[in-house]
């Protein structure tokens, strides 16, 4: 029996989440459906390895074991990755017919308990009952069509590759983000942003990689792949990480578990007031490799989860002395982070957690680049006796300090300033810092600013970067200014991302396929009884014709659904095969873009500049792009002539108009 593609496996399960949306309180429904095909999983693969595992008995013994035997093995806890404790496997709930929910609930919390590696993932309760207690959250019904649904595939090692069933989690994730909309932002970063930080970044076999805020995974996945585009195994890097809400948590967990990561993650508490990962003396632990999309300008950062609430802030803020929030982790290096805004906690931890030979990529709201201001000197408007003006001196802002003192460390490397509305639920414009704690000798004293917000594809609910945005970004970045790498590099893009966008092709034209399956098959039955009634239709007499014509009628107006059906699917192949192309002919024509751009240094100004600490010196410690680049968008040229006479136009209309409006005044005897 063939195993199941991705997209297959992609269009099954999204058929799962079909039956329960909209059925939960708001996007909850993504946590069950995950969790439940987690569950199915954990049994499909407990059974697999048991049958792994009496095959190579009754190999090496030569004979078939009996039923005892059997059961016996299948008990052996080393047989396992997880153990299944007794009446918690799938088919234990399959069995029932009432109260499915309660026995689904037991067997996976029963799961949990039994696998301290699961703590925390199955958190739903399927037995909940609705807001007015007359009944369950998720009717009985329900939930026996989504064990139906699923009992429809196997999802065990011998049906579905790892690395697919992986993947098919990954596209679940990214159809709960877009069906989320802008609370998506809690759990799901655009993976072309992703992208963008690892290959910057560039992690390798034996590294440790953390993100404090792992949302559901995607930036620990995404290295581990990273690696095996490299030829590497993905488990040569271990992954560390950190997220404060339990069902995203579980989504985390779930996901480096069905990727086969080396990865701890853990939940339930803030990364900033409790860090989970600390070295024996009590600070925190250090990684090769930090990434992050941290929550932007969180107000209550320095509240445990629990308390960060408005009024409990008001209550907390009474005891925090006139020097502000202490750190117990000593985190807060280069100066306190106001109470009011958190961006700094979060990039302070980052470095901090940072090796001193390590590098770390974050997403920020641009407002970590300007916000804050110096020291200054200034009049008050009053004069002292001898009628000089009096001076008032006002501190230097915190953000301002945190920021100076990054840069007096040399460790920013780049600047990237991003399009506007690319990540769900956050319109502040935002950017990525890259920074290295072992910078190579000669950027030492420089950092390099790139301006992508130009370049994007604009969708319905937000904008996406493209391949050619992306390859305009990287290309940039490993450049460093350096015009005699970027020819090298943009060749090594381009082709690195035409197989991408050939990839996505294939898989989105497979995908869609896939959805549209059974209307394909019902109109090959159709079509093959259609041409048995045929044949019937001229092989009988006059008498029985009549009856055999309207079955024939009958047939050709069944066919008619699923025939616009599949007409509907060769349009969507249409369009996903007019956008790839589109899509390859953009990278050809902005690799020829970055050959001129390259070639001509004030063109390349627009885009892209090397500044020296120096001038960001001059600047006042103020990274607002702007400064750097020349972000400024040229007017179009005006065409005197064709303007002169459309000038000339609107005035005779407006003429004709004015002797239109007084005719029709005088008719009605208004005239003046």
């Amino acid at each position: 029996m063939p195993k199941l593609t991705q997209q297959e496996l992609e269009t099954y399960l999204w058929g799962a989440a079909n039956i329960l949306r909209g059925k939960t309180a708001g996007q909850d429904y993504k946590t069950y459906i995950l969790t439940l095909l987690f569950f199915k999983r954990l049994s499909d693969q407990w059974d697999y390895e048991a049958d792994e595992v009496i095959r190579e008995k009754e190999t090496e013994f030569g004979r078939t074991l009996n039923e005892k035997q059997r059961q016996a093995l299948r008990a052996t806890a080393h047989v396992h990755r997880f153990n299944m404790p007794e009446g918690s496997h799938w088919h234990d709930v399959q069995a029932v017919a009432e109260n499915i929910g309660q026995v689904l609930t037991a067997a996976t919390r029963n799961i949990a308990a039994a696998n301290p590696e699961l703590k925390g993932v199955f958190t739903v309760d399927w037995n909940q009952a609705a807001p007015d207690g007359t009944d369950k959250l998720i009717k009985n019904a329900v939930v026996h069509a989504l064990i139906q649904h699923f009992n429809g595939r196997n999802l065990s090692n011998a049906n579905v590759e790892p690395d697919i069933l992986g993947r098919a989690y990954e596209y679940l994730i990214k159809m709960f983000a877009d069906d989320a909309g802008a609370k998506a932002g809690e759990f799901f970063t655009p993976p072309e942003v992703v992208d963008i930080l690892i290959r910057c970044l560039e992690p390798i076999p034996g590294e440790t990689i953390y993100d404090p805020t792992c949302g559901s995974g995607g930036m620990l996945v995404h290295s581990a792949d990273f690696l095996k585009e490299r030829g590497h195994k993905p488990n040569l890097i271990q992954c560390f990480g950190q997220e404060m809400n339990w069902q995203t948590y579980a989504i985390a967990k779930i996901n480096v578990i069905l990727h086969g990561l080396e990865a701890e993650i853990k939940g339930g508490k803030s990364t900033i007031t409790e860090p989970q990962f600390l070295d024996p003396k009590g600070g925190v632990r250090l990684f090769d490799m930090v990434i992050a999309n941290f929550p932007f300008s969180n107000e209550y950062w320095w509240l445990p989860e629990e308390l960060q609430t408005e009024e409990e802030a008001k209550k907390q803020k009474k005891s925090i002395s006139k020097d502000g929030y202490t750190d117990p982790y000593n985190r807060f290096v280069f100066g306190t982070p106001p109470l009011s805004n958190g961006d700094y906690a979060f990039i302070q931890h980052i470095l901090a957690s940072t090796k001193t030979d390590g590098r770390c990529g974050v997403v920020c709201p641009q407002g970590v680049l300007f916000r804050g201001q110096p020291e200054v000197e200034e009049e008050t408007g009053e004069f002292d006796k001898s009628g000089n003006p009096k001076i008032r001196r006002r501190k230097a802002d915190d953000e301002y300090l945190i920021r100076k003192g990054i840069l007096d460390s040399k460790f920013l490397d780049a600047v990237i300033a991003l399009p506007l509305n690319i990540f769900y639920g956050a319109g502040v414009p935002a950017c990525l810092l890259l920074m290295n704690k072992d910078r190579q000798e000669e950027r030492r004293e420089k950092v390099l600013f790139i301006y992508a917000a130009r370049h994007y594809r604009e969708l319905s609910s937000k904008n996406q970067l493209r391949p050619q945005d992306v390859m305009r970004i990287l290309v940039h970045y490993h450049a460093y200014g350096d015009a005699a790498r970027a020819e090298e590099l943009t060749k090594l893009h381009r082709d690195r991302l035409q197989a991408e966008v050939t990839r996505v092709e294939i898989e989105e034209c497979s995908r869609i396929a896939a959805e549209y399956e059974p209307s394909r098959k019902k109109v090959t039955e159709l079509q093959a009884a259609l041409a048995d009634m045929a044949q019937k239709v001229m092989a009988a007499s006059k008498s029985e014709r009549k009856a055999l014509e309207s079955d024939h009628k009958k047939l050709q107006a069944a066919m008619e659904r699923p025939l616009r059906e599949l007409a509907k699917r060769d349009e969507e192949i249409a369009a996903a095969r007019r956008k790839a192309a589109e899509d390859h002919q953009s990278l050809v024509d902005t690799a020829d873009e970055l050959h001129n751009i390259y070639s001509d240094p004030s063109e390349l100004a627009k885009h892209a500049r090397v500044a020296g600490m120096d001038e960001i010196e001059d600047n006042e410690f103020n990274l607002n792009i702007p400064r750097y680049v020349d972000t400024f968008e040229p007017e179009q040229p005006i065409e005197v002539s064709k303007t002169l006479t459309a000038l000339v136009s609107a005035s005779l209309d407006q003429q004709k108009a004015e002797k239109q409006l007084r005719a029709l005044l005088a008719d009605l005897g208004l005239a003046g």
